[in-house]
């Protein structure tokens, strides 16, 4: 046997060990891939897609006491069959609280929901919300809350991320007096993607786009 064939053998060979240690999708991909694009051995990486909600106050600075402002943010999540985990970050900071009578606050609310085919999230659940926050006692202490599709296996479909808040902060250029109530709400999505060689495994595409 020529030591063309031979490697050439020893190729495909790796392509099937390789594809029948990944889930079934994941591994037609794979294979594909490889015996048609002849792209060589991939790395098979995780490729993160954040949402960022995050907002910080400012209002007029030419009030002694500023009023307060409301805020709300909206984004839909797609989430499909290739989504491995969900990670969540929230925190708040809130200057000078003032206890009970502080009517300040922030509320998160992650749902999921079905597609309604354009993209946007519709029939929600949301008797069953995925991640449901009211933080209205001062500043939120920063929370990281991380959903893994093998542990705990949630829906396909299209998510909604939705932030509403209440808050206060000034920009006057005088470091001593101002202050800005804000929040931080990053929602990253993790798929898995590809690394081919011919690439030297610089670019890493989602799997998804094999489909």
């Amino acid at each position: 046997m020529s030591t063309l064939r031979t490697k050439t053998m020893s190729g495909i060979m790796a392509v099937l060990f390789v594809s029948l240690a990944m889930p079934g999708c994941l591994s037609l991909v794979l294979g594909r891939e490889m015996m048609e694009g002849a792209r060589g051995l991939p790395e098979v990486k995780e490729t993160p897609t954040e949402y960022d909600l995050s907002h910080t106050f400012v209002v007029d600075g030419s009030e002694l006491l500023p009023t307060q402002t409301q805020k709300t943010l909206f984004t839909p999540i797609p989430v499909d069959d290739t989504v491995q985990g969900v990670v969540i970050n929230f925190e708040t900071t809130v200057n000078y609280h003032l206890g009970d009578s502080d009517i300040r606050y922030v509320q998160v609310e992650l749902l999921s929901c079905e597609d309604d085919g354009s993209g946007n999230p519709i029939n929600c659940d949301e008797s069953n919300p995925i991640y449901d926050v009211m933080a209205d006692n001062g500043s939120y202490e920063p929370e990281r809350i991380e959903l893994d599709r093998n542990e705990n296996p949630f829906d396909s479909g299209v998510w909604s991320l939705t932030v509403d808040g209440r808050g206060t902060g000034w920009n006057t250029g005088l470091t001593i007096v101002d202050d800005q109530d804000s929040w931080t709400l990053v929602v990253t999505v993790i798929r898995p993607c590809l690394a081919f060689p011919d690439d030297d495994f610089e670019e890493c595409t989602p799997t998804i786009e094999f489909e």
